[in-house]
């Protein structure tokens, strides 16, 4: 005999109410990464062009550059992971979820403060440093609703149960 209890029942699970939103963005994540990164391949050597008297002066510039590239193509394979790993319900996907939003918080860290360093090579950056401001305050504010949710949700709790 199979009988569901009324507790049962009632248990918040699957991708929906407040779990939508971050479904989105788990879906988006890697299309955005996947255009940016072909972006970065298709404009490539006229980048390298227009960007080799800067990266002759400073090998900070020049790390921050190739750095930025392996890091977005990290962040696709990443993303790429989280995105099987969730719709497959697995434990592991609440962590890559906030991995994947402490990851952004880190890279938007790293290029605040490149920027900041970059003044005096570039002149004035600080519309860089001001995009790249605004860019680490909105994940911010993204990681203080997603990441307590994933924590504590009865829904994320019940719904990511797959060895």
């Amino acid at each position: 005999m199979n009988v569901q209890t009324e507790a049962n029942v009632n248990k918040p699970k699957g991708l929906g109410g407040w779990l939508i939103w971050p479904t989105i963005i788990v879906v988006l994540s890697p299309l955005s990464l996947l255009v940016s990164v072909i972006g970065i391949f298709q404009d490539y050597t006229e980048a390298i062009e227009g960007l080799a008297p800067f990266m002759e002066q400073s090998l900070s510039f020049t790390l921050y550059y190739y750095g930025n590239i392996l890091l977005e193509i990290g962040l696709l394979v990443f993303s790429l992971f989280l995105l099987v790993f969730y719709f497959q319900k697995k434990k592991r996907a609440p962590h890559l979820f906030v991995g994947l939003i402490l990851f952004y918080i880190t890279l938007n860290m790293i290029d605040l403060f490149a920027w900041t360093s970059f003044n005096n090579l570039f002149g004035d950056t600080s519309q860089f440093v001001k995009q790249s401001g605004l860019s680490l305050l909105h994940t911010c504010i993204t990681a203080m609703i997603w990441i307590p949710y994933f924590r504590l949700s009865k829904r994320v709790k019940n719904t990511f149960v797959n060895e």
